[in-house]
């Protein structure tokens, strides 16, 4: 479990494409979960604050992770969001 690599992608949507860059994100979670290497890839979206969405990613290795960032769906999720988010943060973790 150690060799994973886990990742918490937040996204803060603008308050006028929320709905459609939730649609988006929802279209990239089944093609995701069958790569290879894809451990975990669970989509949350925040209680007090609906523009903000995260991922929590769980990869087999960093390379897995590396793979996923050029898939086409990935792409294609990136082109039909352009402009309509704030920001996207990423954050690397390791288990303690």
């Amino acid at each position: 479990m150690k060799n994973q690599y886990p990742i918490i992608v937040k996204f803060i949507a603008k308050k006028d494409s929320i709905e459609f860059v939730k649609t988006e994100l929802i279209k990239i979670l089944k093609p995701t979960r069958s790569e290879i290497g894809c451990i975990k890839y669970d989509l949350h979206q925040d209680l007090d604050d609906p523009s903000i969405f995260m991922f929590y990613e769980i990869w087999a290795t960093k390379e897995a992770w590396i793979a996923h960032d050029s898939k086409p769906h990935i792409n294609a999720f990136r082109k039909a969001i352009e402009g309509m988010v704030h920001s996207i943060d990423f954050n690397k973790l390791t288990l303690i």
